[in-house]
């Protein structure tokens, strides 16, 4: 991502256009690799395509072994001013106090995405194209890296010039060196700990030094290696692909990190960096571009598709509503509504979404795709589902064979049900091919080969899977999957040595080894002891409902064991999920009537307000507005558990904000929470404390509760009760 870095030039306006209520004329330049979607003029929509493939043809003379091909062109909407910016970019970046958006890069399965400010400030006014399209380029360079060297390397690529004879890397510009000279700059510490949710990536008050020191960082970096024939970054990148932890990678790589920052102070003071040249041209055949205006519904199909994207639901399907109103054939406007129902669990309305597009255009394999994975997720029991999940999945692959998506679906698909492990395996092994740093596929294909009862080969992919994961959640996926992995692994070696024991002595085996499919003769087990799984506070404040789907082990004495996410909802929900189906109890599967292990699937249906939905979805808005009548009366939904999943603390949090906004009831039950049964002495004053502000409040049943504590307390815990509410009423 970009942002401005001049401080003058990064705040927002207060009021946010609506993507749906935006009409400007809109045209589309398509080029080679690129899909250029603007509402500036035909002039400045053809210099931003010749841009974006010019900055392809030097990054692929850089990196001649990456490949910058895509299945679809990349989608590039360029925006002539901040308004429209604003009605485009990613929620996270439209409240107060945000950092200025102007440029944004998204990596989706299906399509690649840029979003671009034409004009921006500074000295360089294409800085937002080379910066954006150098995040894509990196992409594909299946090397990951931490956010300041990703942001740095981007900055140090954003300020290129093209010359007839030769091209200019590297060059500063007077905001970034302003940012420098006028702002401390972060400890190394900090910089290397900064992650796409920390506030110095979002903050226009901390992001501008961030991107600024990443900057010099990695400018300071590549001139020393230049300088000195080293390969100092090569070495880091080299031991980050190991997966040796980031701060150990720098000191390895970089020497002394105190030394570094001293170094880099020294250096960014002096404003002294190298710039790069590259002899030769670089040629664009501007006479390939195809210019086309675009109706306002072909323009809102295309803004929707990226607001979905981006996590804007509702002004994505806003303007797709409106596009269906006007043009009730349009494929892309029902696909996009199957996606946005698929990412908020509606499974339902995705197929019913995606079967009309597929009716329109049997050729869509965005609509083939996620019918297929909305079936999934749902549960495709019945032989007609699963026939029509295998068939969109086979057109996916046909229709886009660069698609790994499909051939992961498709392995994954014929795993779970325990047919055509062969091409499962096949089907995997391309999907890795594909996507050969997706730690998510390489934990696919684990599950595949644990299938195919190849539980050491899946095993030593999780273990490769280790060293590509570097974000904490992919490495707590993993491991997750490693960890049951391997404890499956010992117990099926146990069972077959006892089993092994029992033919040697004569005995008789169970005739079955965990996780082989249950015949005929076998009743499969069944929980007799399931509590609900409790909601997380995320996926409480998102509002979640969905299915999660979960593997496990069922022991000969009911005990489940091995407990794996196969498919995850997210938001905390998958780890809770398997923390509480490991304390379920089960009857057993039975062969020939004794007790045997057995491997088996469980959906989890999450359904957080019962069957009066509404008034608890507008008691959760008025409580986040502050209404301490709505805190007090979900806070008791939470205690009792009535139609929503019983949760003490999350009813403590919203009870003690109504008490502290002056609810009497609310105040008063703090005060009953805190005296409880009365034997408690260090409780009196704390009860005490709220009792009285009930009392004060209008609650008459608190006299009673104020009297006999003002027996039962000492005069020092009098003195200091007496001392709270004083300090409670100046405040």
């Amino acid at each position: 991502m970009r942002r401005g870095v001049l401080p003058i030039l990064c705040v927002l306006a207060a009021l946010v256009s609506t993507a749906a209520g935006q009409t400007d004329a809109w045209l589309q330049v398509r080029t080679p690799h690129f899909l250029v979607v603007s509402n500036a003029d035909e002039k400045d929509a053809r210099l931003a395509a010749h841009k974006f493939e010019a900055m392809r043809s030097l990054f692929q003379r850089v990196f001649p072994d990456a490949d910058l091909d895509t299945a679809s062109p990349i989608l590039v909407l360029t925006v002539q001013d901040k308004r429209s910016l604003q009605a485009l970019a990613p929620s996270a970046y439209l409240g107060n106090g945000q950092l200025s958006l102007i440029g944004y890069f998204l990596s989706a399965p299906e399509r690649n995405y840029i979003l671009i400010l034409l004009g921006a400030p500074g000295a360089h006014p294409y800085a937002p194209i080379y910066h954006e399209y150098a995040h894509f380029v990196f992409s594909r360079l299946h090397q990951w890296m931490p956010l300041w060297l990703t942001e740095g390397i981007a900055e140090y690529y954003q300020n290129t010039e093209f010359f007839e004879d030769h091209v200019r890397l590297g060059k500063g510009d007077p905001g970034i060196q302003h940012t420098i000279e006028y702002n401390p700059l972060l400890p190394l510490s900090t910089l290397f700990g900064v992650d796409p949710n920390s506030s110095y990536y979002h903050e226009q008050d901390k992001g501008s030094i961030f991107y600024a020191e990443s900057w010099a960082l990695t400018h300071y970096l590549k001139d020393k290696d230049d300088r000195e024939g080293t390969h100092r970054l090569s070495d880091f990148l080299d031991l980050l692909q190991k997966n040796v932890d980031p701060m150990a990678a720098a000191t390895q790589a970089f020497g002394d990190l105190e030394q570094l920052e001293l170094d880099l102070r020294r250096h960014a003071a002096s404003g002294q960096y190298q710039v790069s040249e590259m002899s030769g041209t670089i040629d664009v055949d501007d006479s390939a571009f195809i210019v086309q205006p675009l109706s306002q519904t072909q323009a809102d199909t295309l803004r929707a598709e990226f607001l979905a994207h981006v996590g804007r639901s509702s002004d994505a399907r806003a303007l797709l509503e409106d596009v269906l109103r006007n043009d009730p054939a349009n494929v892309g406007a029902r696909e996009n509504m199957g996606y946005i129902a698929l990412r908020e669990q509606n499974y339902d309305e995705a197929r019913k979404w995606c079967q009309q597009a597929i009716k329109l255009d049997p050729n869509s394999f965005v609509a083939h795709y996620v019918f297929a994975a909305a079936s999934i997720r749902k549960g495709a029991s019945d032989k007609a589902s699963q026939a029509a999940v295998e068939e969109s999945l086979r057109t996916v692959i046909k229709i886009n064979p660069s698609f790994a998506p499909g051939y992961d679906g498709l392995a994954v698909f014929y795993a779970q049900r325990g047919t055509n492990l062969t091409e499962a395996r096949d089907l995997i092994e391309r999907a890795v091919q594909l996507g050969p740093s997706v730690p998510e596929i390489r934990i696919d294909q684990s599950q595949v080969l644990a299938s195919m009862n190849k539980t050491k080969e899946a095993i030593e992919v999780l273990k490769l899977a280790v060293k590509m994961s570097h974000t904490p959640e992919q490495v707590a996926a993993v491991e997750n999957v490693l960890e049951s992995l391997r404890k499956y692994d010992a117990a099926r070696s146990k069972e077959n040595a006892r089993n092994n024991a029992l033919a040697a002595a004569g005995g008789t085996a169970s005739g079955k080894s965990v996780g082989i499919k249950s015949t005929a003769a076998e009743t499969p087990a069944h929980p007799i002891y399931s509590p609900d799984v409790e909601y997380t506070a995320e996926a409480r404040a998102a509002k979640f409902e969905g299915t999660c789907v979960v593997q496990l082990t069922v022991g000969i004495d009911g005990k489940p064991s091995n407990v794996v996410v196969t498919k995850k909802v997210g938001l905390g929900m998958d780890e809770r999920a398997v923390a509480t189906v490991s304390k379920w109890k089960f009857e057993p599967a039975r062969r020939y009537g004794k007790p045997v292990p057995t491997r088996m699937n469980l959906s989890l249906d999450f359904k957080l307000f019962g069957n009066d939905s509404q008034k608890f979805i507008d008691l959760s808005d008025k409580a986040r507005a502050g209404d301490p009548a709505a805190e007090f009366e979900l806070a008791n939904a939470f205690f009792a558990g009535r139609d929503i999943p019983k949760d003490e603390a999350q009813g403590m949090a919203l009870l003690e904000r109504a008490a502290r906004s002056g609810h009497p009831q609310a105040q008063f039950q703090m005060g009953e929470r805190s005296y409880g049964d009365g034997n408690n002495p260090e409780q009196y004053v704390a009860a005490y404390v709220w009792y009285v502000q009930a009392q004060r409040s209008g609650a008459d049943q608190a006299e009673v509760k104020v009297t006999e504590l003002e027996s039962r307390m000492t005069p020092d815990q009098l003195a200091e009760a007496h001392k709270r509410l004083e300090s409670t009423a100046a405040k």
